[in-house]
C-alpha cells in the first residue's frame, strides 16, 4: 500500500515546496491567505532563525496551556466518559480480576512460577 502512494505524495509535496500550483490550491489557497493576513505573515519573506525559534516556542507554550486546560476541565465536557480508567473503583476492580480471594475474603497476590 505504501508503495502506491509514495510517488503521488512525493510529487505533490515537491510542488508545494516549490510553490507551484496544485489541485488543492482552489480550496486551500484562500484559507491560507486569510491565515497569513490574520497572523501578519509575509509569505514572500523567509523567516530568520531567531523568528522561527520564537514562533516555535510560542506555539509550544500555547499548545501546552490549551492541553492543560482541556485536562483540567474535561469532567465538565458532556461527551467525555467520566470514569476513564483512572478512578479508584476501576483500579480496585482491575485488582480483583488479577488476585483471587483467600478463605478470609482478602485479596492476596498469586505466586506464579
Amino acid at each position: 500500500m505504501i508503495f502506491l502512494v509514495t510517488k503521488p505524495i512525493g510529487v505533490f509535496m515537491t510542488r508545494v515546496f516549490n510553490r507551484e500550483k496544485t489541485f488543492l490550491d482552489p480550496i486551500f489557497r484562500p484559507v491560507e491567505k486569510l491565515v497569513y493576513r490574520l497572523t501578519g505573515v509575509d509569505e514572500n519573506r523567509e523567516m530568520r532563525w531567531t523568528e522561527y525559534a520564537v514562533a516555535m516556542l510560542l506555539f509550544s507554550g500555547v499548545s501546552m496551556a490549551v492541553l492543560y486546560l482541556i485536562e483540567r476541565t474535561q469532567n465538565g465536557f458532556p461527551s467525555i466518559h467520566r470514569n476513564s480508567g483512572t478512578s479508584n473503583r476501576d483500579w480496585r476492580s482491575a485488582q480483583r480480576r488479577r488476585l483471587p480471594p483467600t478463605p478470609t475474603g482478602k485479596f492476596t497476590p498469586v505466586n506464579r512460577r
